[in-house]
């Protein structure tokens, strides 16, 4: 361990008339020693973990212009820092402390993650890849910590990972996104700045990948490249899982999100790690055009991530730039949606509202869906419990049948015959949905049914035994008639369990066969509603 007497200068072995680029070039010279010890096997290792820890106390001061002007020669320095007092940046620079990192971030947001010292702006990540901390990198990625973000002298963990020349940590953060064009004040990339020919070849090799080319935003390479890519559109890559399109959301990509979407179908609701959607990401950096851009294309804004946060929550820190576009979308005209067919439009911002409702001319949705084929809309809204035989309010109360048959939309009739429309219903003008089929095809598909409908009076019976021995399952699965009576329902049974079930009973109310002419249908009826007797309609 350094002694007592030892100066902030001696420790970093610096000079006093070095200047900022000086002292970066000792603390680097520092930072590859103790890397390099760190190879050896604990009990031969000649850094410990205090010397090292002196050694980022002397940069932190001599590296900060205020600190290094109130130092003086041979004066005390801030040698020692709790624990508990540690920053976040401070405890991510060495690597002894990852475990206590992680603890600090365990409940963090990306908020938090990302948070930059007051002073210089450094990141966590970017102390974490200046001290090739490489599990602390792993770790602040994996959480989604963004890797392009400009600290003092617009350089980022991609710049310092190469000036200190840990091609390790270039690695990582090129595969986790980190913008390998981005320049800092001095005009450089971080590729420029690469310390050694490992950290070069590290650059060359990666920026032959989809999804460093994507961070990127190399469009024209994509689309040169795209025949040789083995890998699907959706693959998901390195540590966070995050597709191509992930990738291009995050930072705004405003064309390349648009090429994968609509050139490559790319799917707009895969989750990373984090369980982060697209939608999510654009969101969280602020990038208005993709995020009304995906949720015009249908992207789910109803998905939760690790912190149980909308995209629509992640874009509260941007103010109303995000929020707007999320709240235009429930102000939709869902008239104009249904008539569009816009299913998934239903499914996220139709909220608690009848599926009945109906417009100030009292056309209601149901009708509008079907009478413009729009079936996947119409299952959506009966599947919420839409009436499928509902009307409408205006002159001709005709019912969603009479719009989908009139309009000859074969997929949206056998969707509302197998929901029970009734084909023999009349509008105002007196015609059923038969009378309105303007075409063959849909006059026999509706004859049809309706000829099955008057030969198929059969009804499923599901007998279950008393719970305890039987289980949950049904012990027996019956067809009967719609006229059978108690005699009929004790024949179709098993003979192995005719005789131990002489009597029934439905929602633990006893079945009631008091005459040998009682149906099961009305037995069924005055069980569940007292002395109501159940008449079969012609």
């Amino acid at each position: 361990m350094a002694a007592p007497t030892s100066t902030p200068y001696d420790i970093l072995g610096a000079k006093k008339t070095d200047n900022d680029y000086q002292l970066r070039q000792a603390y680097r010279a520092r930072i590859r020693e103790y890397k390099k010890d760190r190879l050896r096997t604990p009990a031969n290792r000649k850094i410990t973990p205090e010397k090292f820890r002196l050694i980022c106390r002397a940069y932190e001061t001599l590296s900060d212009h205020d600190k290094r002007k109130e130092y003086h020669p041979d004066g005390p320095w801030v040698q020692h820092i709790p624990l508990d007092k540690y920053t976040l940046q401070q405890l991510a620079a060495e690597p002894e402390l990852t475990k206590e990192l992680k603890i600090r971030l365990q409940n963090a947001t990306l908020r938090d993650i990302d948070a930059q010292d007051p002073h210089k702006g450094h990141t966590a990540l970017y102390c974490a890849a200046r001290a090739c901390n490489v599990e602390a990198v792993n770790y602040l990625t994996e959480q989604g910590a963004e890797p392009d973000r400009k600290q003092w002298g617009g350089s980022t963990a991609l710049h310092v990972s190469a000036f200190y020349g840990h091609p390790e940590i270039v690695r990582c953060l090129l595969e986790c996104g980190a913008d390998y064009r981005i320049k800092n004040d001095g005009n450089n990339t971080a590729e420029y700045e690469s310390y050694n020919d490992n950290v070069r070849q590290m650059f060359t090799d990666l920026k032959t990948t989809p999804f460093v080319q994507a961070a990127a935003d190399q469009l024209d390479w994509f689309k040169t490249n795209i025949s040789n890519i083995t890998q699907h559109i959706d693959e998901q890559y390195y540590v966070q899982r995050q597709t191509l399109l992930h990738c291009a959301s995050k930072k705004g990509y405003m064309d390349l999100v648009r090429w994968l979407v609509e050139k490559r179908s790319a799917n707009l609701d895969i989750v990373d790690i984090n369980l982060n959607s697209v939608l999510h990401l654009a969101a969280y950096g602020g990038h208005k055009s993709v995020v009304e851009y995906l949720l015009n294309r249908g992207a789910n804004p109803l998905l939760l991530n690790k912190w149980c946060m909308t995209a629509e929550q992640e874009g509260f820190i941007h103010g109303k730039t995000i929020t707007d576009l999320f709240q235009s979308m429930r102000e939709q005209d869902m008239f104009e949606i249904a008539v569009k067919g816009i299913d998934w439009w239903f499914e996220y911002y139709f909220g608690n509202k009848s599926p009945n409702k109906a417009n100030d001319k009292g056309i209601n949705l149901l009708y509008l869906a079907c009478r413009y084929g729009r079936t996947s809309v119409a299952k959506w809204l009966l599947d919420k419990g839409a009436n499928v035989n509902i009307k409408l309010l205006d002159k001709s109360e005709s019912t969603p049948l009479h719009g989908a048959v009139y309009n000859g939309h074969v997929s949206t009739v056998d969707l509302l015959l197998s929901y029970g429309a009734d084909v023999n219903i009349k509008n105002k003008y007196g015609s059923t949905p038969i009378d309105d089929a303007r075409t063959d095809e849909m006059k026999q598909i509706l004859k049809r049914y309706r000829a099955n409908l008057d030969g198929n009076k059969f009804f499923s019976v599901h007998l279950f035994g008393d719970g305890a021995k039987s289980g949950d399952e049904p012990i027996a699965k019956l067809q009967l008639h719609y006229d059978a009576t108690y005699n009929d329902l004790v024949q179709a049974m098993p003979n192995t369990i005719r005789d131990k079930y002489p009597n029934f009973s439905i929602a633990r109310r006893p079945l009631n066969f008091e005459g040998h002419n009682i149906t099961v249908l009305s037995a069924v009826c005055r069980a569940r509603y007292g002395k109501t007797k159940f008449v079969q309609l012609p």
